[in-house]
Order: C-alpha cells, then sequence, then structure tokens
C-alpha cells in the first residue's frame, strides 16, 4: 500500500482543518505526517482545493519542520496558531505567547489523556471473563459502558466492558474492580492533586491555580466535594493504621498545643467560650508533633529539631470523657493511636513540652504510663508571662528590659523558686501579676531549663506552634472561614497524611481494602 493516495477529508478532521488555514505555498512547503495508531505513517497534501493523504515507508517524513510532530498531539487549535503568529509578525505586533503556551499544554494534556484511555481499554480487551461472586459461574460479556473520571492529565473517557451473570443477573465492570476504580470518580493521580489542592488553598483559589498551574479545571464546588470525601477515607486510615513502629531515638520529643478554628454556630452550642458573654466562636484544634533534637545549635549547644524527623497529627477532638480527662475520650484515643505508629511507646525517654495546660498533663500520663516521661513547661509560655507581670509592674522601657534579662538568667538557671519570691510581694497590684505567680507555682517543677538543657532536651514548643500555623492557621484561619467539625477534621487529615509523607501508605491502604 506504500505510496497510495486515497481521499482523507474524515481520516484526521484536526490535519485537514490546519492544512485549509494554510497557505497554498505553506501547504506545499510543509506537508504534516501523521503516526496512526496502527503505527502507519500518513503524509497529508491538499491538492486541488482536496485534502489527500498517503501512507510513507520513511518515518523520517514524520519530522515536520515547524509542526507536523506535534499536530497530533495538540490538534487543531494548534495548528491555527501558526499563520496567526505569522500574520502578527508580519504585521509588527507582538504574539500572545501564553495564550499559545496555554493552547500547547492543553493539548499535549489533551492527547495524553486519550492515550491514558486508550491504555485502559486495552486493559479492558485482556481481562477474561469473571466468575460471579454468587454462583461461580463465568459471567458473560454484556456491553460497553461509558466513564469519564478526572486524572492528573484532566478528565479521561473510557469504555469499558460490563460482565453479568446469566443465572444470577448481577454484574459489575472487572477493569474498575481490578484498578480499584470501582464507585470511585477519580482516578488516584487526580485525588492526590485534588487533595493536595483543597487543603492548602481556599476552593476558589485552589480551582484557579489547578487550571493555571497544571492545566487542571476543577470547579471550586467539585474540589470540596472531593477534599471532604477523601479526608473521611483518610481518617478511616488513620483509625486503622496502629502498626507499632520502633522509636526514631533513644530520646523522643513530644509537643502538644491547641489552637482555636472558627466554626459555625451549631457547632458552638453550649460551650464556654472567651467572648464577653462568655459564648465561644471556636473549637479547639489540638496538634500533636513527635520530632527528635540531635543536633545541636553550634554557637550555644542548644537541641535543634532534626530535619524531617517531625510527624504531626491534627484534629478538632475533645479531651474530656464520661469521667474526666482519660483514655476515654476522643484525643487520647488518637495519641494513642499517634504514640504506636510514631514508637513512642518503645523510647528510651520521652519528653513532652507544653504551655503547662493541665489536661496535657494529665492525658499524657495515662496515655503513656510506663514510659519514662519528662513533662518541660515551654520557656517562650514562661517568658511571655513573667514579660507581662514586668509590664505591669514596671513604666520604664530601659529598666523593664533589664529586669527581663534578669528573669531570664534565672529560669536558664534554674532558678525559678527566685522569681516566684521577687513577683510575689506584688501579685496583689495587678492581674498579669498574680497569674505570673500562679502560673510560675503550679509549673515549677517542670521549669528546671538548666538540668534539661545538661540532658539535651528541648526547652521550648516552637516546633508545635509552628504546626498550628502551617497546618491550622494558615488554611483554616482565613477572613470569612467558619467550618464545621466534620469538614475541618476530614482537610485536617489530609494535611497531617501529606506531611508526614504516608500518601503513598494512604493509596496502598485503600487499595487492599478495595481488593479484599
Amino acid at each position: 500500500m506504500a505510496g497510495k493516495t486515497k481521499d482523507s477529508e474524515f481520516r484526521h478532521p484536526n490535519t485537514v482543518a490546519y492544512l485549509r488555514s494554510l497557505t497554498d505555498e505553506e501547504a506545499a512547503e510543509h506537508p504534516p505526517v501523521i503516526r496512526t495508531a496502527d503505527g502507519v505513517f500518513m503524509e497529508y497534501r491538499r491538492e486541488g482545493g482536496r485534502v489527500r493523504c498517503r501512507e510513507v515507508e520513511d518515518p523520517s517524513h514524520a519530522r515536520a519542520p515547524e509542526l507536523g510532530a506535534l499536530l497530533e498531539a495538540v490538534g487543531a487549535a494548534f495548528g491555527r496558531s501558526l499563520p496567526r503568529m505569522k500574520a502578527e509578525l508580519r504585521g509588527g505586533r507582538v504574539p500572545d505567547l501564553d495564550a499559545l503556551e496555554t493552547t500547547v499544554r492543553d493539548g499535549m494534556l489533551g492527547s495524553g489523556a486519550r492515550g491514558y484511555a486508550a491504555l485502559l481499554e486495552a486493559l479492558d480487551a485482556e481481562l477474561p471473563a469473571p466468575p460471579c461472586p454468587d454462583c461461580g459461574r463465568p459471567m458473560a460479556r454484556h456491553r460497553r459502558t461509558g466513564k469519564t473520571l478526572p486524572a492528573r492529565l484532566g478528565p479521561i473517557k473510557i469504555k469499558r466492558t460490563r460482565f453479568r451473570c446469566r443465572r444470577c443477573g448481577g454484574s459489575h465492570v472487572p477493569l474498575d474492580r481490578a484498578l480499584g476504580l470501582e464507585g470511585r470518580n477519580a482516578t488516584p493521580g487526580a485525588e492526590s492533586v485534588l487533595a493536595d489542592a483543597a487543603s492548602s488553598d481556599s476552593y476558589a483559589e485552589a480551582s484557579r491555580k489547578l487550571g493555571n498551574l497544571a492545566g487542571v479545571r476543577v470547579p471550586a464546588s467539585t474540589l470540596q466535594r472531593h477534599g471532604a470525601r477523601i479526608g473521611r477515607e483518610v481518617q478511616e486510615f488513620e483509625r486503622a493504621d496502629v502498626e507499632e513502629r520502633k522509636p526514631p531515638a533513644a530520646q523522643v520529643a513530644l509537643a502538644v498545643d491547641g489552637t482555636g478554628v472558627p466554626v459555625v454556630a451549631r457547632e458552638v452550642e453550649g460551650v464556654a467560650g472567651k467572648q464577653e458573654d462568655g459564648t465561644a466562636k471556636t473549637r479547639e484544634a489540638k496538634a500533636i508533633v513527635r520530632y527528635t533534637a540531635e543536633r545541636r545549635n553550634p554557637k550555644t549547644g542548644e537541641p535543634r529539631k532534626d530535619r524531617g524527623s517531625s510527624a504531626v497529627s491534627v484534629c478538632i477532638d475533645s479531651a474530656q470523657s464520661a469521667g474526666g480527662i482519660s483514655r476515654a475520650s476522643e484525643f487520647a484515643a488518637r495519641l494513642e493511636r499517634f504514640g504506636h505508629r510514631e514508637g513512642l511507646f518503645g523510647a528510651g525517654e520521652l519528653v513532652v513540652l507544653s504551655d503547662g495546660a493541665p489536661w496535657i498533663r494529665n492525658v499524657c500520663e495515662e496515655v503513656f504510663a510506663g514510659v519514662r516521661t519528662t513533662f518541660i513547661l515551654d520557656l517562650f509560655h514562661a517568658l511571655e508571662y513573667a514579660a507581662a507581670a514586668v509590664r505591669a509592674l514596671v513604666p520604664d522601657r530601659g529598666e523593664r528590659k533589664a529586669r527581663m534579662e534578669s528573669i531570664k538568667a534565672r529560669l536558664n538557671g534554674g532558678r525559678v523558686d527566685l522569681v516566684i519570691a521577687d513577683l510575689k510581694p506584688h501579685r496583689h497590684r495587678d492581674e498579669a501579676v498574680e497569674a505570673c505567680v500562679r502560673y510560675f507555682e503550679a509549673n515549677k517543677d517542670r521549669m528546671r531549663y538548666d538540668v534539661y538543657r545538661k540532658r539535651g532536651m528541648p526547652v521550648g514548643s516552637g516546633v508545635v506552634e509552628s504546626v498550628c500555623k502551617r497546618i491550622v492557621g494558615s488554611r483554616f484561619k482565613r477572613s470569612g472561614c467558619r467550618w464545621s467539625k466534620a469538614g475541618a477534621n476530614a482537610l485536617l487529615a489530609v494535611k497531617c497524611c501529606i506531611h508526614n509523607n504516608r500518601w503513598a501508605d494512604f493509596l496502598d491502604w485503600r487499595a487492599s481494602r478495595a481488593a479484599a
């Protein structure tokens, strides 16, 4: 058949449209060559107002100088760009390269999506007839059904075979079941992209950025639904995956803190808060961070968090149970699962850093009973209380600075008793002084900073403060945000899963569950 000429008005519509958009000179100079699905190379020419093609044997013809090699990938829209750019250049105008790049990218992604769909359809054709799950007899091919799925390349449209049992009447699509796509409305790749975007930005901004940066166009409402559904699955994964792991080091630090998340009115009904009328507008998201600090600051010798050593868990959970704070609470159960996954129960020593909130110590004492644990009051919280007290007592700025330097030196030297003794006579003068004295007296056993430093322990909770800002604040405290507890927890689960580099583990767990 080589060299045989055929009419091809309907053989490749994009190529026909492209050739018709060229001048006679341009069409004769650069005849495009397209490789068909069966590997045959076809050269297209415009002759006498009619487009014809002929089969060629030499694949080198496919290397068209300007557009031929890309034509099939990007389609007719890109084909029309070349003569337009030529006209703009001849007229002294600057071509719109941004629009051209967008067209090329979308064309390439579309070509990839079609290739992806063709690959899946080829797999569908290779699958044998499955046995009926009810009666065990081989099922018969019933009909081909179409399905559109969002993917990393954009939407893919595939046709798969539905099999039906002639005895039982049941039916299913073996390809969907084999690939873990049964009942799903997006590919795993698309879900990874959508979950990452939805948990990092507002839905409207995430939708815009996906279209601009990745060429994946998903409405904000669809993104919200995908994020919530995937988040619920990640929460199931968090509850199911509690395999005991080895501790990352002999000494492991655990920082715990809470930060408020603005919620809808129904979520704070009957909840006491910090408003003037005693009501609340937020619910507390409790953050847990496990990390190691075996590095040292070369100048001060202070322990520093090891790079890549942190694992986080953040959720709006209650630390209360019917009998008070105990292991029966939601937060305690989450902390216990987290402890098993991160090897906290096998650590030689567990260092717990917090702002001194009683619920943190009570829950940790119960959950990690039997583990050698050292509780440390965050030094920066202690200094904040001291600074408020000094501001109330000392009006001169220079004197305040000197007073704070003295307090800081005493705290670093483990002499919190001297700070309390200095402030105690003035506790009646201001509420800030009274609060500082009470705070130091309640936590003085956890303020031996000189001893902690000698043992190589961190004394600041900056790691968990950073997590509260990056994971909670950046996404959940935006202006105008009001969350439901379920919606916030779903996205928090996604953010933690991605931060902990467990997304691949989640996909494996979900695939194994689907297979089972």
